[in-house]
């Protein structure tokens, strides 16, 4: 996938001084407004009908729905666009299998290369912040972490997007075990963000969340852990890790998945959601692959293979949704955009457009820690401007007709042309 940025981009914001005003756009609502940005801070100054003054870059946002942008809560960079040559997943165990059988031929590069490719392909769509997971396994060690540091580090130079790295140490041969603590430790001084695992699927479920739980309370970061990534209620961690994390009275802490959750009967869910909002964790969904990759043996009424989304929100708990694998061994479709997983989303939860959109943008920042953004006065104006009406057509339609601002500057613009020709 290659990406046109053209320098023009650049040298409109290269002024500091003066406002950058989206003019003729529309709110979510579908009530139109001109949005200004003052340029040396990065924040929206005025939302409505702004006055031209001198000084002014216009940038034409007639036809598109203006939007807080998009977030990236769960994504996998160190996989991204392998599937090309790679045999379709048909279950979470193949794909973990066949991402164990290539990841050690991979080069410092392809990392590179392929989560460049996906961080730029996710900012032409709308995403200005993204929390990507690298794995952390004996096999291939830190070649990942140290790979997508330095990808991480030139996009933050170039102004692109924000990005934090979850070290996940992988459960190859199980993710528990004095190897994997110490590569865990070694990563954490590498510079990684937020620390994480997939204890669900390891040797020693219980040995492996108490190995990354250790590693937050050692290390002050964050902990993000995959959990539950099954169908079958009989394969339920999650009150585990919510009694290590009360335990210690940890902060910062995500629970991705939990797709098991959504097979215990309602009372077990209502009492483990009130759970999850009274220890402050935050639950991520991945509709996309989560609807792919789990019911294929259940012929009748199959699992829709996402979390108890209601449930949860109902409880408190802050909920929010990434698009997980994108093109790789685990799941061969996906096109990095957070249109796309809002709409099945909706579609799979039966939210509305607000409530979609919200999980991939608002809920998401909240989960991650990172300041609210919204489009009113004082906020710092990251934004997507999309072809549409009001938010629920622009949803609808996924339009590629966009314009995105990360920090108060146009970082990407897609524009299309059409034509009816009988």
């Amino acid at each position: 996938m290659e990406l046109h940025r053209p320098d023009p981009i650049r040298l409109t914001n290269a002024d500091p001084q003066g406002r950058l005003v989206l003019r003729g756009g529309l709110l979510a609502g579908g009530e139109s407004a001109d949005v200004a940005v003052d340029r040396g801070s990065g924040l929206i100054s005025d939302v409505g009908f702004v006055a031209a003054r001198e000084g002014d870059v216009d940038e034409d946002c007639r036809g598109k729905v203006i939007l807080p942008a998009g977030v990236e809560a769960h994504a996998h960079l160190d996989k991204a666009f392998l599937s090309a040559d790679t045999p379709v997943p048909a279950d979470l165990d193949a794909g973990v299998a066949e991402w164990f059988a290539r990841v050690g031929d991979l080069t410092h590069e392809s990392f590179v290369e392929r989560a460049t490719q996906t961080i730029e392909a996710l900012v032409v769509h709308g995403t200005t912040t993204i929390r990507t997971h690298v794995d952390i396994a004996s096999l291939h060690g830190l070649r990942g972490v140290h790979a997508l540091i330095e990808v991480r580090d030139r996009i933050h130079a170039r102004g692109l997007a924000d990005i934090e790295l979850v070290g996940l140490a992988a459960p190859l041969g199980g993710s528990s075990g004095e190897p994997v603590r110490r590569l865990l430790a070694a990563a954490i001084d590498a510079g990684i963000d937020v620390v994480g695992a997939s204890p669900d699927i390891a040797d020693d479920p219980v040995g492996a969340t108490t190995d990354v739980v250790n590693a937050a309370v050692r290390s002050g970061l964050p902990m993000d852990v995959h959990t539950d990534q099954t169908v079958d209620p009989a394969l339920f961690y999650l009150p585990e890790l919510i009694r290590q994390v009360r335990s210690h009275g940890l902060t910062g802490v995500v629970a991705s998945h939990c797709v098991s959750l959504a097979s215990q009967p309602i009372d077990v869910q209502r009492r483990i959601a009130d759970e999850l909002a009274e220890a402050g964790i935050a639950v991520f969904t991945m509709p996309l692959s989560s609807l792919f990759l789990f019911g294929w043996e259940k012929l009748e009424c199959p699992p829709r293979g996402v979390t108890a989304i209601n449930t949860l929100r109902d409880a408190g708990v802050i909920v929010a949704a990434g698009a997980d694998n994108v093109q790789d061994p685990f799941f061969p479709y996906g096109r990095c955009d957070p249109f796309e997983t809002a709409g099945v989303l909706a579609l799979v939860a039966h939210l509305t457009a607000d409530q979609a959109w919200d999980m991939v943008s608002g809920a998401a920042r909240q989960a991650l820690g990172r300041e609210s953004v919204s489009v009113s006065v004082g906020s710092r104006a990251d934004l997507v401007a999309i072809e549409g009406t009001n938010l629920t057509n622009a949803l609808s339609m996924a339009s590629e007709e966009r314009t995105v601002l990360h920090r108060g500057r146009i970082v990407a613009r897609t524009s299309t042309k059409r034509s009816l020709l009988a």
